[in-house]
């Protein structure tokens, strides 16, 4: 399959929620999708420069007690027959469902997707605990002199990160808006994001409602990047050293070495899975970054899906009556953390043409 088709719909696709577009490859053949898949995990990352997170100080081992099911076995039926590529579950104490497609390894640094956002706002979260970024309350303006006279000069790293920054006129989802072509753009490198920036001069702000899109991660991202001492490499250093991760992990940046964080971290499934679990970890805890993520986790409020809230770069779903916070990605990759037990459930997918019930019901 060409790259550049591959790129096309990448447009399309990669900018909204996991929800809205999970079947975007409905219809392609497998080998169509396998191309999705390499463009993904190679060819993209091959054409960027990259900022690489060494495996952690000290390595975390995860005890394993595997547990088969009604459920495992239909996670393996759609590990064979559809999408799904790999599904971790840890019940708190131990890794009791590993699940692997044979067409990735263990050690494959698979996609984020808008996982990455929420690492964002934990890394933000830890950016403020150590005095780099005073408060969700500073201006964007006051850490990226670029936003100066654009529509986000005014903008609080609050509103940035619930999706409320009042720019619908300039980052509307509606076909032909300049942030609706902002992810394929950057993707092929046909804009950076300071270009995108830039033509958001002299707009007028709009109500603050919310209005998913990339633009805002990741222009609090170059914000982390340039105030935090060492940088986000540091700051993604020191979050894999906490979380025990045993592979190198790496994101993305543009050719001005703006980071793309709103989609390309890649990791391998497990240390996917470590992040995940010290983000359950701290947001339980007593601690600066525990109070962090426990103000922004009270900040939920209604998204444009009618399921789910979100806030902090993190959503909600309403069906799920135990508190939890969920991570997710464009066609499907999940980090679903059950607040109340510990609970981490990640699984990644090429596209969500699978049944995900089985999925799910783990966390019954």
């Amino acid at each position: 399959m060409k790259l550049k088709t591959i790129f096309l719909t990448l447009i399309l696709s990669i900018l909204l929620n996991t929800l809205a577009l999970a079947e975007h490859l409905k219809g392609k053949s497998k080998a169509e999708k396998d191309g999705y898949l390499k463009a993904r995990i190679i060819d993209i990352p091959a054409g960027f420069k990259k900022i690489k997170i060494s495996p952690a100080s000290t390595v975390k081992n995860l005890n394993r007690e595997l547990i088969e099911n009604k459920n495992t076995k239909k996670i393996d039926e759609n590990l064979k027959k559809k999408s799904l590529l790999s599904v971790l579950y840890f019940d708190g104490q131990n890794v009791v469902v590993d699940k692997i497609s044979d067409k990735i390894q263990d050690d494959t640094k698979l996609y984020s997707f808008s996982i990455s956002k929420s690492f964002v706002s934990y890394i933000l979260g830890n950016a403020i605990c150590n005095g780099d970024i005073k408060s969700l309350d500073d201006k964007i303006s006051d850490y990226v002199p670029e936003t100066k006279g654009t529509i986000y000069e005014n903008s609080t790293f609050k509103d940035l990160i619930n999706m409320k920054a009042g720019d619908t006129n300039f980052a509307s989802r509606k076909a032909g808006s300049v942030t609706f072509i902002y992810a394929g753009q950057v993707v092929q490198k046909k804009k950076t994001v300071k270009e995108y920036l830039a033509s958001a001069n002299n707009l007028k702000t709009t109500k603050k409602v919310f209005n998913y899109n990339n633009f805002l991660t990741d222009l609090v991202a170059r914000a982390i990047d340039t105030k935090s001492s060492g940088g986000l490499k540091k700051a993604y250093q020191d979050f894999a050293n906490k979380a025990g991760t045993s592979s190198e992990m790496f994101f993305i940046i543009d050719d001005n070495g703006w980071p793309l964080l709103h989609a390309w971290t890649y990791a391998t499934r497990e240390d996917f899975l470590k992040l995940g679990i010290q983000v359950s970890k701290d947001w339980n805890s007593n601690t600066c970054i525990g109070d962090y993520l426990k103000n922004i986790e009270s900040m939920k409020d209604k998204s444009d899906n009618k399921n789910s809230k979100y806030s902090g770069y993190f959503w909600y779903d309403s069906k799920n009556k135990s508190r939890h916070a969920e991570m997710r990605g464009h066609g499907s990759q999940h980090i679903h953390i059950d607040l109340e037990k510990n609970r981490v459930l990640t699984y990644h997918s090429i596209t969500g043409d699978y049944d995900n019930k089985s999925i799910r019901n783990l966390l019954k």
